[in-house]
């Protein structure tokens, strides 16, 4: 299978110190890979730098088989690349259906004179777009939400939203950025088959999370950092019988 994202010998330094060293590997297309480590292992950095935030000190990130050094994370989303964030970027101001149409902003063709005259063309494209939120809640388990405040709205459900707005932007490819941070069990189980559901939908996903259970559970490929180099790629099967992850991670002497 093709690869979306290739990195290329990335590294990022801050101050002289390397928080991404010589960092080099794929995701394939329609696949969940999971990126873990503890704090301080380069995961944040390793995430800012792939969406935009962070500019490479050296190396090459690649997506679809185009360099994305100097572009804008509003510029990769142009692209296909669609990002959640650990804390919640919820507008607490708009009902929970308005929020998913707000990530369809990029999708709506309109200049502001067709806008500020409400042509026709306006209105039907208004229209496409709740339809689209509509069957992106309906997506997410959030069908009896749509006209939901957030602050109505359990933590849980939030995270389903912030997918559901996430993936209204049409990404080909879906950075998750912890999902079921400070989520129970039964929440995260729920976050886990929705995972799983995007990806069956086309779209790829990196997830980055501290669950070992979510991620073992959904990953089709995992990637384990160390200090902002590679410690481990393959399957969770892989990862987790490997000696140096089992002494560095998970509780190995």
């Amino acid at each position: 299978m093709s690869a979306i994202l290739e990195c290329r010998a990335l590294t990022k330094s801050f101050g002289g110190v390397d928080a991404v060293a010589d960092l080099s590997f794929t995701v394939a297309r329609g696949d969940v890979h999971s990126i873990i480590g503890p704090n301080g292992a380069g995961k944040t950095t390793l995430i800012n730098l792939l969406t935009g935030i962070y500019t490479p000190t050296d190396g090459h990130i690649l997506l679809a088989e185009r360099d994305t050094r100097g572009l804008a994370p509003y510029e990769l989303a142009k692209r296909g690349l669609g990002r959640t964030f650990q804390n919640l970027q919820i507008c607490m101001n708009m009902t929970a259906i308005e929020n998913v149409m707000v990530g369809r902003h990029l999708r709506l063709n309109r200049g502001f004179v067709s806008a500020l005259l409400r042509l026709k063309s306006v209105r039907a494209g208004d229209r496409d777009c709740r339809e689209r939120a509509v069957e992106l809640m309906r997506f997410t388990g959030l069908a009896n939400q749509l006209d939901a405040h957030p602050v109505e709205m359990s933590y849980g459900a939030l995270k389903r939203l912030e997918i559901a707005r996430a993936l209204a932007a049409e990404p080909e490819l879906l950075f998750l950025d912890e999902p079921a941070a400070g989520l129970n069990a039964n929440e995260t189980h729920a976050i886990g088959e929705l995972i799983r559901e995007v990806a069956a939908s086309g779209v790829t996903v990196v997830l980055v999370e501290h669950d070992m259970k979510l991620v073992m559970d959904v990953s089709d490929d995992v990637l384990v950092l160390n200090y902002g180099r590679k410690l481990a790629q393959g399957t969770p099967q892989q990862v987790q019988n490997d000696p140096e992850v089992v002494a560095a991670y998970l509780g190995g002497a």
